[in-house]
């Protein structure tokens, strides 16, 4: 959902991903050239405590980017996007991300939160320029 209007602080969106495939892992393992055997060995990452296969770092944030481009809209730019990994998602995980808009000043700072059912993931700021 693009946000278009002049944009305030406490506005909110969200957005939830698809289910978290095996083969997106493994297409994004591909792309990275990140072939840890935590994201494609099933044995290999239970005999690591995860509990099975999980997804890489930096495609959960791929998907954080896309709540933040989501409500960016046309015309505006993505500045900066920052997070850190607090829980592993896993396939068949849906993940749904949040944002808030915290400031808005020559850029719009926002926190962006990501959660798995009740299982927060993901907690990170973006900032966003233009369009005003």
């Amino acid at each position: 959902m693009s946000q278009q209007s002049a944009p305030e602080v406490g506005d909110r969106s969200s957005y939830t991903t698809e289910p978290v495939t095996t083969k997106q892992i493994v297409m994004y393992a591909g792309a990275s050239g990140d072939f840890n055997p935590i994201h494609y060995d099933q044995a290999y990452a239970e005999s690591a405590g995860l509990g099975g296969v999980i997804a890489h770092g930096m495609l959960t944030m791929g998907m954080a980017g896309r709540c933040v481009t989501d409500w960016a809209g046309p015309g505006r730019f993505v500045e900066d996007i920052r997070g850190r990994f607090l829980h592993p998602v896993k396939p068949g995980d849906k993940v749904t991300f949040a944002l808030e808009v915290t400031d808005v000043g020559t850029a719009v700072e926002m926190d962006l939160t990501g959660h798995v059912g009740e299982t927060q993931v993901f907690k990170g700021t973006a900032r966003v320029s233009g369009g005003r």
